[in-house]
């Protein structure tokens, strides 16, 4: 189990990246209203199995289905460092999505350390769309994103690559290190 010290380092090294990354740089615009509206919620999930892993995710769907206020949780999961694992978490996530017929509620976006675009170079700031200083599940309610999509009227990962594209590679070491900032 986590420190009390460790789980305050993660969740700040985590804020850090959704403010220097996702906000700073507008990756997801629809993140900068919910976040300055603390409507987001961080979860530190620790477990040892992925049974473990699964109630972590049905707990936090249970908990947004009574908080509406909440749009939206990060859950932030350190032990699922191995990429083969956290995908094969994603896919049960997926899978408890449909049985549970929450396909019209919440859709899941994943975020990891190693997680790696094909046809992008692996050094691409381009992959930074992916990557995220620890393992992190994104639940995000259905509605809340169509409605702001239809808003935006952007292809927003063609903006992001446009974006990214112009970043140098000394930009991107800088992010990072404003990320780690503790």
């Amino acid at each position: 189990m986590l420190s009390a010290k460790e789980k305050k380092e993660i969740l700040q090294i985590t804020r850090n990246w959704v403010e220097t990354f996702i906000i700073g740089l507008n990756l997801c615009p629809f993140a900068k209203v919910p976040y300055e509206k603390n409507a987001v919620r961080f979860v530190i999930g620790e477990a040892k199995t992925m049974k473990g892993f699964l109630e972590i995710f049905a707990r936090e769907i249970e908990f947004l289905e009574k908080n509406p206020t909440t749009e939206t949780t990060l859950v932030i999961l350190p032990a699922l460092g191995k990429i083969e694992l956290f995908q094969a978490f994603m896919q049960f996530c997926e899978e408890m999505i449909i049985l549970n017929a929450w396909i019209q509620k919440y859709q899941i976006v994943s975020f990891h350390p190693l997680m790696r675009f094909e046809g992008i170079p692996t050094d691409s700031p381009q992959q930074l769309t992916g990557i995220a200083p620890y393992p992190i599940l994104h639940i995000l309610r259905v509605p809340s994103v169509e409605s702001l999509g239809a808003q935006i009227k952007k292809d927003v990962q063609a903006e992001n690559d446009k974006k990214l594209s112009q970043l140098a590679k000394e930009d991107v070491k800088k992010l990072w290190e404003k990320v780690l900032r503790k």
